[in-house]
């Protein structure tokens, strides 16, 4: 199956997670996740609804780094990575956010997503990934095939989190995950992130109510075609667009992700600004400007073309980043279409 940007690319559909936040501030009181306070026993339900249950609190995590740029921020720290966004070189462009790769064993990456044989020696007590189809049992980002998902269970537990409904929803889990695994929550650095955020989502509001005549698309173009993202099913262009952003959106079912097109089809496209992904496979920016086809949209004439980390990093200071991206790019556009 070919992947691109976060998720297969095929015709399967997900279950979303409920809308509830608004900003950051919930987060504070969150808490570990522990059925049985009064025993020893760790024990988490993901997001997969799959609870699981170990001895005592799992110290040695090996994460897909999805997960691993998230809970890294919330203070808990990988024992090794693995995963389609470690890149062959052992960096981990922009899907690693905050992570410091120096010293972390690398189990997998984009050529060979998870080594069974190196996880072993790893000896991981958990594995951690996310999912973007929480309904379906089989499928965890970066462990795909059957028969190896089958060894990496044999090896330990693993446990999903949600990348679809709504960015700032799968923070909040992401933030009591990380508290059942030792996290403070209420630590200075956390309290200080937690009120940058907060902050990020009223300038956003502000700019939203600002520029609400503009639309908005965002793109993913790679060599042979561009990739539509529908913003319904991306965990963050999902939340910006519930929190008034007016986005683009393409002609697909719900669950496709991507409406792919050709090239030639951009001045199709109506919109006043546009975002496209930075991962590696994509056009840059200077590349999209100087294409014959998405060179000539209005928007990329009028300089109202952006970056967009399609890697949305479900933290606070990732989802503050990630509002800021767009309060800044739409404060600097103006009404075309």
């Amino acid at each position: 199956m070919t992947h691109y940007k976060g998720v297969p690319l095929s015709r399967r559909r997900f279950t979303g997670l409920a809308v509830t936040s608004a900003a950051c501030g919930p987060i504070a009181r969150a808490s570990a996740m522990q059925s049985n306070p009064d025993s020893n026993v760790w024990e988490f339900t993901d997001d997969k609804g799959v609870t699981i249950a170990l001895p005592s609190m799992p110290a040695r995590l090996v994460m897909d780094v999805n997960i691993a740029a998230p809970l890294w921020d919330f203070g808990v720290r990988p024992t090794g990575l693995f995963g389609w966004n470690v890149l062959a070189d052992g960096t981990l462009g922009d899907a690693g956010g905050n992570i410091d790769p120096a010293g972390i064993p690398i189990a997998g990456n984009v050529s060979a997503t998870i080594d069974v044989e190196k996880l072993i020696t790893l000896d991981p007590e958990l594995v951690l990934t996310l999912t973007w189809e929480p309904g379906n049992p089989d499928e965890y980002w970066s462990i795909d095939d059957p028969a190896t998902l089958a060894q990496v269970k044999e090896v330990a537990p693993i446990l999903a989190m949600s990348a679809t409904g709504r960015a700032d929803d799968n923070m909040i889990r992401l933030a009591e995950l990380a508290a059942s695994l030792g996290a403070d929550l209420d630590s200075d650095d956390l309290a200080t992130a937690r009120s940058e955020c907060d902050a990020a989502f009223a300038r956003f509001a502000e700019v939203v109510e600002a520029k609400k005549d503009l639309t908005v698309l965002f793109i993913a173009p790679v060599a042979e075609e561009t990739y539509v993202a529908s913003p319904a099913d991306w965990a963050d262009l999902n939340m910006f667009s519930e929190l008034g952003l007016n986005t683009y959106m393409p002609d697909v079912e719900p669950g496709d992700f991507w409406q792919p097109v050709s090239h030639e089809m951009a001045l199709t496209m109506s919109a006043d600004v546009i975002f496209s992904s930075t991962r590696n496979e994509a056009w840059s920016l200077d590349e999209i400007k100087g294409s014959p086809s998405w060179g000539l949209h209005p928007a990329v004439k009028a300089g109202q073309l952006f970056g967009w980390n399609q890697d949305f990093i479900q933290s606070y200071q990732g989802i503050g980043a990630a509002l800021d991206t767009i309060s800044d790019g739409m404060n600097r556009s103006q009404k075309l279409t």
